[in-house]
């Protein structure tokens, strides 16, 4: 079918691969003839007559092109999750564990929910309500960088086989930090030497290493102090000048 939902002439297809009741298999066809569609069969869906390459059958064919279903699907990475819609086959299969087809990067399913609110370990894509997935990829540690009285929240990829210690440094993409705390096995640690892998640390508490200068803001210069353009001493090595020849009047001023 084209674009305007028009099925073309049998000379402009010319041929296409079609399954085969002789060979048992899909084979290049040559079209001899294509018909109009009946009104039982899909919207956009091919007609016609068809011979096999392989053992010259010819038999009567129809094709049309799948329907795909939008499914709800709630993505986490990390702490985070966000809600996304996928065009899939509604005959494609899902099961826990086992990743989405044609995600990238990778979808791994963590739930399957069926329209009728049960939850399950399979079912196929047409059956589901919603599936929850896991995005693969390296884990998204929490960092929340104590900055005076105010803090703010930074996302780090956990390495495999990271580990992660109170006082330790780690590195930001806003700058260095030094680990104060961790949250980690329902309980915060703030001892030096606390030490746990990053698979168990659900926050990362961090204290800024480097300060900017003082001042409101952090591009603020150093300047010299400025004096008044009157002075009561000069500094410059000449005599000052008389006030001039004392007289004394003789008569009032006017």
């Amino acid at each position: 079918m084209d674009d305007r939902g028009e099925a073309p002439t049998a000379g402009a297809l010319g041929a296409a691969l079609l399954f085969c009741d002789s060979c048992g298999k899909e084979t290049l066809h040559r079209i001899l003839r294509l018909g109009r569609p009946a009104t039982s069969h899909a919207p956009k869906a091919v007609e016609g007559i068809a011979r096999c390459r392989e053992c010259r059958w010819t038999h009567p064919f129809v094709s049309a092109r799948e329907a795909r279903v939008a499914l709800p699907v709630v993505v986490s990475r990390g702490d985070s999750s966000e809600r996304r819609r996928l065009e899939l086959s509604p005959s494609e299969p899902l099961q826990v564990g086992e990743p989405v087809a044609g995600t990238d990067p990778r979808l791994i399913v963590h739930a399957i929910d069926r329209h009728d609110g049960t939850r399950t370990r399979s079912a196929l894509a047409r059956e589901a309500q919603t599936v929850w997935a896991v995005q693969e990829g390296p884990r998204l540690l929490r960092v929340a960088v104590l900055e005076g009285a105010r803090s703010t929240t930074e996302r780090l990829p956990a390495a495999p086989g990271l580990r992660l210690g109170v006082g330790d440094p780690l590195r930001l993409l806003s700058g260095p930090v030094t680990i104060v705390a961790l949250r980690a096995r329902g309980q915060t640690w703030r001892r030096p030497g606390d030490v746990f892998a990053a698979e168990e640390v659900r926050v990362v508490y961090g204290r800024r290493t480097a300060r900017p200068p003082a001042g409101r803001s952090a591009w603020s210069r150093d300047r010299g102090i400025s004096s008044s353009r009157a002075s009561s001493t000069s500094r410059d090595a000449r005599s000052r000048s008389s006030p001039g020849e004392r007289r004394k009047r003789t008569v009032p001023r006017a």
